[in-house]
């Protein structure tokens, strides 16, 4: 599988936004996710375990996303999928904390303030299914 495109994605955001839906009620949420090489079908994220849209995941897994550019990186390299299913991961914040703390600016901040307090969802991104694009 050639991941140079998706390679290129990663190296210009940290961030997406997530688009849910229950009961006829649209949702976006902008989230940090980062992501690995070795698993390049997978995206991960996190939310507060206390947060309304753990059970919006829980009753609807099917999401839809979309890169957010951190600047204006040429050719504006972005990632958009639809239909992915979303589950609770059995990684835990402790398992990505290096990975956010590499890729997503003050990220220690975040970790220091609400750190124990974040539940790990993963989206299977199924890169065949799905859109690279450059801008």
């Amino acid at each position: 599988m050639d991941i140079s495109l998706l390679k290129q994605v990663v190296q210009s955001t940290n961030k997406i936004a997530l688009s849910t839906a229950v009961n006829n009620e649209a949702d976006v949420k902008i989230v940090n996710f980062v992501w690995y090489e070795a698993q390049p079908d997978t995206l991960y994220f996190s939310s507060v375990k206390t947060s309304p849209a753990l059970k919006v995941y829980d009753q609807n897994p099917d999401i839809a996303f979309i890169t957010i550019p951190n600047d204006g990186t040429a050719g504006n390299p972005y990632l958009r999928a639809q239909h992915v299913k979303l589950q609770r991961s059995t990684k835990t914040m402790t398992d990505l904390l290096p990975q956010y703390l590499e890729t997503v600016p003050n990220y220690q901040q975040v970790w220091d303030a609400i750190g124990s307090t974040l539940v790990v969802f993963e989206s299977g991104m199924l890169l065949g299914r799905h859109s690279l694009f450059l801008n």
